[in-house]
Order: C-alpha cells, then structure tokens, then sequence
C-alpha cells in the first residue's frame, strides 16, 4: 500500500502485476473480540485480484475509505448510569493501551458527545463497555457526500 489514494470509498493504487489501476473496497467486522479488516482489490487491466487482510488498528488510509463507503456510528453511554461505572470503564480503555488520561477522556466524551468510528470498531467497543456493565447507545451517522 505505498502510493495509495482514496477516490471515493476506494483505494486506488497501481497494480503490481501489469501497472494499470486497480481499485479496492474495505470491509470490517468484528471476530472473536478483535476488529478483522479487509481490502479487497481488482486490476482494471489484468483482472488480477487481491486481499489484504488485517487485525486491530488499521492503516490511516484504509480506515478513511472505509468512513467513505460505510460510514460512521457515534457510541455514547448514559452519563447518570454510568458514574458508578466509571472504574470498570477506565479499565476497558486502559486494556486497550490508554493512557489514565487518555481513558478518563474517552469515557467524558462517551457521557457528552460521544465517540465517533467505524461501524465495527464502534460495535467492538460497545460489546467491552456492556460487558463492563454500561448500557451504550449506537447511531449511524450521515456519510458526506
């Protein structure tokens, strides 16, 4: 993925085989309690077909064209329910690598504004907040056009 640009919802890059471009479409899903991702190309010149497949954090550019396609969910938990929470939560974002700071952020702006992501990793982090014991709420957002 060296010389990758999103047109659209897809990834398009020069193909190794014949040169020409190729275009590719990302998909997402949550297996096994990990975020699985997918890049899916084909060549507009050979036909030659590629998967790049991935787990967790994915790359900058994937995780853009993917937004482009897919859209984004907001995750939000109910701020009076969960204060009793809070430590539980914490540790959610601590075992996710956070930082204290960075984890008592995330879990204000869950009780405010919300956190914004990809449908997957918003649903990943909604199945960790309920076994946690919070009750979330999930909302699609409107993709831009």
């Amino acid at each position: 993925m060296a010389k990758v640009k999103v047109i659209g919802h897809e990834l398009v890059e020069r193909c190794a085989v014949c040169g020409a471009e190729t275009a590719g479409v990302v998909t997402e899903a949550v297996d096994g309690g990990r975020l699985a991702w997918t890049v899916s190309t084909r060549c507009s010149g050979c036909d030659a077909v590629t998967e790049l497949c991935g787990w967790d954090e994915m790359p900058a550019v994937v995780r853009t064209a993917l937004i482009a396609r897919a859209g984004s969910v907001r995750l939000r938990v109910e701020p009076v329910a969960a204060r009793p929470l809070r430590v539980r939560l914490l540790g959610v974002f601590r075992g996710q690598g956070a930082t204290i700071g960075e984890a008592s952020s995330a879990i204000t702006a869950l009780s405010t504004t919300g956190i914004l992501g990809t449908p997957a990793e918003m649903e990943l982090l909604a199945q960790r907040l309920t076994a946690a014991g919070a009750s979330v709420s999930l909302e699609p957002q409107a993709r831009s056009r």
